[in-house]
């Protein structure tokens, strides 16, 4: 659903400015190609002591300028202060409204007080970038919901979903709706997986559910799974918003094996792949693993024949476009 190619360069205009930070530039600037234009002019260096310095090449008073800047790794802190230099330098530069897209949002996963004596990292990020000057957020499958309340009533944060772009690729793979299950790897992910299963069936296929229990000893490291589902003889697709080391991944690619499971793919917006996710990958009994290009890929990771990277920048792009045409971007959703 969406905009035509045409219609979508027509929305464009002189008061529109993107701009792109150094954490995803490529992204950035498939979006402004899909939006007709090009990327303004910006001076991003790092100094011998590790500060950064930036400076906006192109006028942007009284404009509505959209920032592509994703806080992802390497180098999240990094990514971070990058962006809110860049919001400061736009703010003192008069820019009308400044839109921050963060196709992945660091510190998602800090949401929460889990113990004692700990920050709420998400939380103290969006008042970091409210503090700025931001207006508008647009994010895609942020780790939890919740997030998009982390910002005060002034600044809305779209959350965009991921599995738009994914459901023509697997409604190729020749899948049947009587032998095709989508699985949740954790009980927090029920919601994103039953999103993408109702999504799949308005292409043909309908597939099952089922959900994976587990129990974690500390961040990264599972110590057991359950299965509450049936998925001998079919073919499975687990769901999730990001890959990060692939410990949970790929134990739950084992255990659904152990269950029956023929073909097992799996979809992630977000593909990290940091440690020895790639080794893991490769040596489990995934068939495909589906991530989408709001992170970049490490070499290790495109060198994987079993990672399939998709493109976000056209949703992205129409994303831009309707908000600055006060459109509704409900319709991408659909």
């Amino acid at each position: 659903a969406g905009l035509l190619y045409h219609e979508l360069k027509s929305l464009t205009n002189d008061d529109m400015r993107v701009f792109s930070g150094r954490a995803n530039r490529p992204l950035a600037e498939k979006v402004a190609e899909a939006l007709g234009t090009k990327l303004c002019g910006l001076s991003i260096k790092s100094f011998a002591d590790g500060e950064i310095g930036i400076q906006v090449k192109d006028n942007v008073r009284g404009k509505d300028v959209y920032i592509i800047q994703p806080t992802c790794p390497p180098g999240v802190n990094d990514n971070l202060m990058e962006l809110i230099l860049l919001v400061s330098a736009m703010r003192r530069a008069s820019a009308r409204k400044i839109t921050a897209i963060i196709p992945y949002f660091g510190y998602a996963r800090q949401d929460r007080r889990m113990k004692s004596r700990v920050p709420i990292s998400a939380s103290d990020v969006c008042r970091l970038l409210e503090s700025m000057g931001i207006d508008r957020v647009l994010a895609m499958d942020l780790h939890c919901g919740q997030i998009q309340g982390f910002f005060a009533p002034s600044t809305p944060c779209d959350d965009m979903e991921g599995s738009v772009v994914a459901m023509h690729h697997f409604a190729n793979l020749n899948l049947k709706s009587e032998k095709t299950i989508v699985v949740s790897p954790d009980a927090g992910g029920v919601k994103r997986a039953k999103q993408f299963r109702d999504r799949l069936k308005r292409f043909g296929v309908d597939a099952g559910f089922a959900i994976i229990i587990k129990q974690r000893i500390r961040a990264n490291e599972v110590a057991s799974m359950d299965l509450v589902g049936n998925v001998n003889g079919c073919d499975v697709i687990l769901v999730d918003d990001m890959i990060d080391t692939a410990g949970t991944l790929t134990k739950a690619a084992s255990e659904l094996r152990a269950r029956g499971a023929k073909r097992i793919f799996a979809f992630a917006t977000h593909g990290l792949f940091n440690g020895p996710a790639v080794s893991r990958i490769t040596n489990s009994p995934l068939e495909q693993v589906v991530i989408c290009n709001t992170v970049p890929l490490c070499p290790k990771a495109t060198n994987c024949k079993k990672i399939k990277q998709l493109c976000v920048a056209e949703l992205l792009a129409q994303a831009i476009a309707r908000i600055h045409h006060r459109k509704s971007i409900s319709v991408l959703f659909k």
